[in-house]
């Protein structure tokens, strides 16, 4: 479904992804972990045409998207729930959710809002409710049932864990599971490594905006380089 080859991203003259390669089949959940600043949350970014790649390619669903802009990536099936959740804080609940399905026919919001709430029981108590009042696991919940507003094929998460408490960590992921049986394509950088491991097919490591490891996540958890680095083993 998605084909990195060698995407290089700069800020300026500084290299922040470098030669990156990388897929994801229709089904999977593939994860990258690495360190802060190695790259991942910018070569998220480049996928979804809020960055642009300098170099190298990146193919959805056969068709080439390197240089297509956000309005078109978002329609062809690509969603983003970014890092730090980034909720519209005055606006409701219900009104964030709306504002994910912007494209899609007005007539589905209900259905599809319905759809939101049966999946985060939570946000149903809640849609009147400015979502800047929300707690740090509930505008997760929010941001990430605003990114499936879209009904994606692919669903990136950046950073779904990043701030929150050990207990809300685990209903997060929890959800990611649930999205996982259902056969949704899934791309999620994330920190907490075990977490990101426990969830995943697939994973690839990066340092320093390379790709220096890839593999099934099971194998990656007893690479001793993963073990040493990343798990504290």
């Amino acid at each position: 479904m998605l084909v990195i080859e060698g995407v290089s991203v700069y800020y300026g003259s500084i290299r922040a992804v470098d030669g990156a390669s990388l897929h994801v089949d229709a089904g999977e959940t593939v994860a990258i972990i690495g360190s802060n600043g190695a790259g991942k949350s910018t070569l998220l970014k480049t996928i979804s045409g809020l960055m642009q790649a300098r170099a190298g390619t990146i193919r959805y669903a056969g068709t080439d998207i390197t240089r297509a802009s956000t309005d078109r990536i978002v329609a062809m099936g690509i969603s983003q729930c970014p890092e730090g959740r980034r909720v519209f804080g005055r606006m409701s609940v219900r009104e964030n959710l709306v504002v994910g399905g912007i494209g899609r026919p007005a007539a589905d919001a209900d259905l599809d809002i319905e759809r939101m709430t049966a999946l985060f029981p939570r946000l149903k108590e809640r849609l009147t409710q400015a979502a800047g009042t929300l707690s740090g696991g509930e505008q997760q919940m929010l941001a990430i049932a605003r990114a499936l507003m879209s009904k994606p094929r692919l669903l990136i998460l950046d950073e779904p864990s990043l701030g929150l408490a050990p207990l809300m960590v685990q209903q997060v992921f929890r959800i990611i599971d649930d999205l996982r049986t259902q056969g949704l394509t899934m791309l999620v950088v994330e920190q907490n490594v075990h977490h990101a491991l426990d969830s995943a097919d697939r994973a690839y490591v990066m340092e320093t905006g390379r790709v220096i490891l890839e593999g099934p996540a099971e194998t990656l958890r007893h690479d001793p380089r993963v073990e040493q680095s990343y798990l504290g083993l």
